[in-house]
């Protein structure tokens, strides 16, 4: 069925149900970064296969909203189709639009799915307008084959990896909610929440290891957890039943969430207290990052040693090589994103992914942006490394010791305790800033234990947000990623993950620093060595000798230990 077929379709559905306007975000009943195969009904019915936007559909007009991002791959995607594009930032948003809609339709009905929406979401979209869930989802009748649930069974994650047991983050939240939470029970949709306060993972959502789950926290000690009870084995059920938690159907919790659509969100102190890590997490961390050190620096020999002339090695193939070497290391549970490798030009396209149309081989010149990361049993990884495979021209020389530059000053700041992401933001882009350059995504974000690659609440940004005004302690795990990207010619982009740690106390204050989790070598090939100053020279040799020290003990071959040595040769 075309998508002109599936609007009709629609548009018979929504008029037998006397609905005038019905709009699809791009949404599953947890907002989750990575919608579910069976929640893509806004890909489905539109066509556009960006993962972010929202489409509205009356009985006249069509429309898709989404970021500037996919602006050139939404507009090519929705040619022949009844959707117009809508540019976000630029034309009308979707509460105003709708808005006018409704005046203009009086008596008109705004209706959505129920399972593809929260309670954020519904206050976002729909701040000035009358708009009610359906009493049916259309797609289940209208998408032939939609795809099932996905129902991975659930693991427990022992406490020795978790750090803190079930019971006591429980008692916790229920200390919260007798005193500043003032409330009996606490609804908790976001499956990161979910999973984190009962010490479990799952393999519902693409590279999170979540479960599809709603879960009820009640001060009176008696919680439920609703979830598909296929999920749930002998031995799951009876640590459930231990903590008193009750599995009840995964369709109480989406009817319980639906009650909730029109209330104000609650403020949950979990994802707050997620991103302190407890010593046992902060151990596995540094300990998945070995694993992944070796990966890469095994992938970055190999790759080093490839005839790149010839033309065979290419986007996909560096994806599939690297994630090969992943798999080998001890307890590796799959990638934490999809890998962005990203020759040349397509480096300049800030979130690109090679897909067999848009493949090229590599070539013995230019750089080489790779962004990528794993999960394992002890923790998650996030690195980004910008290779140089040839001759390069000097912009790239110069625009890649610039974002070096950033990238090392941000890593060894020293600050006080309390410090937001807003001033951390600065010293990434000082050096850059002097020479005209910018970049438009943030800085840094959240890394979860064994959880989502992308974690709230903290963000290093250079724009004011709720994110970058939440203060930094010591316990938290995050990225120092800043790029420069250059249209049409390349882009670089250095990304660690780092861990904020105490520094010492003095008359001013209680101060913080920045430990590096991640263990790879920089290329220093496309390093202009007159750009950098002695103190970052020495942060590369300090660096680069531990990478060595740690990794070097751990490759298979004699060739990988010596590619090394030469990669973190002091400079």
């Amino acid at each position: 069925m075309d998508i002109n077929l599936r609007v009709a379709a629609l548009r018979q559905w929504m008029t037998a149900h006397q609905i005038g306007a019905f709009v699809v975000p791009t949404m599953d009943p947890h907002n989750s970064e990575y919608v579910p195969d069976r929640w893509k009904c806004r890909e489905w019915i539109s066509g556009f296969t960006g993962s972010a936007g929202t489409a509205v559909v009356t009985f006249d007009d069509a429309r898709l909203w989404t970021d500037s991002r996919y602006w050139l791959q939404a507009s090519e995607q929705l040619r022949e189709t009844p959707f117009s594009l809508m540019r976000e930032g630029e034309d009308t948003d979707i509460n105003s639009w709708l808005k006018t809609w409704q005046k203009t339709n009086e008596g008109a009905v705004i209706s959505f799915a129920a399972d593809m929406m929260t309670p954020e979401l519904y206050a976002e979209l729909f701040a000035s307008v009358e708009a009610d869930a359906s009493s049916e989802d259309p797609f289940n009748l209208l998408w032939e084959n939609r795809p099932a649930m996905p129902l991975s069974p659930a693991e427990i994650l022992t406490e020795e990896v978790a750090g803190e047991s079930a019971a006591c983050k429980l008692q916790r939240l229920i200390e919260w909610l007798n005193g500043e939470g003032a409330s009996d029970h606490l609804l908790v949709a976001e499956l990161s929440e979910v999973c984190w306060l009962l010490n479990l993972r799952g393999d519902d959502i693409p590279f999170n290891p979540y479960l599809i789950a709603f879960l009820e926290v009640r001060t009176s000690g008696h919680h439920s957890l609703y979830i598909y009870k296929e999920q749930v084995n002998e031995e799951v059920a009876q640590y459930l039943k231990e903590l008193n938690v009750e599995v009840r159907p995964y369709e109480e919790g989406l009817e319980l969430q639906k009650a909730a659509m029109k209330q104000e969100p609650v403020a949950s102190p979990i994802t707050f207290w997620r991103s302190i890590k407890n010593e046992a997490e902060q151990n596995g961390f540094r300990e998945a990052h070995v694993r992944d050190g070796v990966a890469m620096v095994r992938f970055l020999c190999w790759l080093d040693h490839q005839d790149l002339s010839e033309g065979k090695i290419t986007e996909i193939t560096v994806d599939q090589v690297l994630t090969a070497f992943r798999a080998e290391q001890n307890g590796f549970k799959g990638l934490s994103f999809e890998t962005i490798a990203a020759y040349g030009p397509h480096g300049a396209i800030v979130h690109y992914e090679a897909t067999p149309e848009t493949d090229v081989p590599l070539e013995p010149r230019s750089l080489l942006l790779l962004d990528s990361g794993g999960h394992f049993d002890c923790g998650t990884t996030d690195i980004t490394r910008t290779i140089a495979l040839g001759t390069l021209t000097e912009e790239e020389k110069r625009v890649y010791t610039l974002v070096l530059k950033g990238h090392l000053q941000l890593g060894h700041l020293h600050f006080p305790d309390g410090t937001t992401g807003l001033q951390l933001d600065t010293p990434a882009r000082m050096a850059m800033w002097r020479e005209g350059y910018d970049f438009g995504h943030g800085t840094g974000h959240g890394v979860g234990h064994r959880l989502g690659v992308h974690e709230g609440p903290c963000q290093i940004r250079k724009n004011l947000r709720g994110c970058t005004t939440i203060p930094f302690h010591a316990g938290q795990t995050m990225t120092d990623e800043p790029g420069i990207y250059v249209p049409g010619k390349f882009g670089v982009r250095i990304e660690n993950t780092i861990l904020s740690v105490e520094d010492r106390t003095t008359d001013f204050g209680h101060f913080l620093q920045f430990e590096q989790l991640t263990l790879c070598p920089y290329d220093l090939r496309p390093v202009i060595l007159d750009m950098l100053t002695p103190e970052e020279k020495s942060w590369i040799n300090a660096y680069h000798n531990r990478v060595c020290e740690v990794l070097s003990p751990l490759l298979a071959t004699e060739e990988e230990r010596t590619w090394l040595a030469e990669a973190t040769k002091a400079i």
